[in-house]
């Protein structure tokens, strides 16, 4: 059975500069006795902004075919795993998880740009399946 790391528990919200949310959620689970899978989630829900949305370039994908498609908010997600961990290492795993997640990509999901740079990667990733399914 496979873990769907959005059925994880929010353990913490982390407010970037440019105004988004860092969220990181705890996936982990008991794989066998006192053997653990740790699993972090960091994502951060992105509206998708019609100011941005024309700002890019499409290949003749509307705002509200995006928006359609896609839904009104679109989702930047890292993850984050261990498995194996014995069950008195796993919260101390979990914990150094986010500490290393936080030190190291911040500053990236803080830039200014990042909503709109994820919007425009989003968009382009729409568009090659759009093309793919109408050749």
């Amino acid at each position: 059975m496979a873990l769907d790391p959005h059925k994880g528990e929010i353990i913490e919200k982390v407010k970037l500069p440019n105004g988004l949310t860092l969220e990181l959620l705890d996936y982990s689970k008991r794989v066998a006795g006192d053997r653990w899978f740790v699993g972090l989630l960091a994502r951060i829900p992105i509206k998708i902004d019609r100011t941005y949305f024309e700002s890019i370039s499409t290949q003749g994908v509307t705002y509200e075919e995006f928006i359609e498609a896609c839904g009104e908010v679109i989702y930047f997600e890292l993850k984050k795993e261990r498995n194996f961990i014995d069950e008195k290492e796993k919260d101390e795993i979990l914990s150094e998880l986010g500490k290393k997640l936080k030190e190291h990509v911040l500053k990236y999901m803080g830039h200014p740009n990042f909503a709109k740079l994820t919007i425009k990667k989003r968009l382009k990733e729409y568009e090659e399946r759009r093309n793919w399914w109408k050749d």
